[in-house]
């Protein structure tokens, strides 16, 4: 991003000393101070305002619907499930095998 070492500081410094001069360069100085208060005031009500809408009592809403909504979706574990029926219907197949190859037995004999 932007940075500036101390010799980039200088330079600026005196170009603005010769373009300016001398005599105005305090009222430079007056002026860029209450340019950059006027800055942060603005700042601080963006932020104070920013901070009123995020506060609202609908985004609050929304933002525990969307909690709620995610809970949903982490308690249905489909996948999981999915996989559990599978294998009780492996499981289920294996046992009816096992009848069946008894039930063969207990007949051949």
């Amino acid at each position: 991003m932007l940075t500036f070492g101390w010799g980039e500081i200088l330079l600026v410094f005196i170009v603005v000393i010769v373009v300016v001069g001398p005599k105005d360069l305090p009222k430079l100085i007056k002026q860029l101070s209450s340019f950059t208060k006027s800055l942060k005031k603005l700042s601080k009500e963006f932020k104070s305002s920013l901070n009123e809408i995020a506060d609202h009592e609908d985004f609050k809403e929304v933002k525990s619907s969307i909690k709620e909504v995610h809970k949903i979706k982490d308690d249905i574990d489909v996948k999981g499930k999915l996989k559990s029926e599978i294998n009780s219907i492996k499981e289920t197949s294996d046992i009816i095998d096992k009848e069946v190859k008894d039930l063969k037995n207990i007949s051949n004999k």
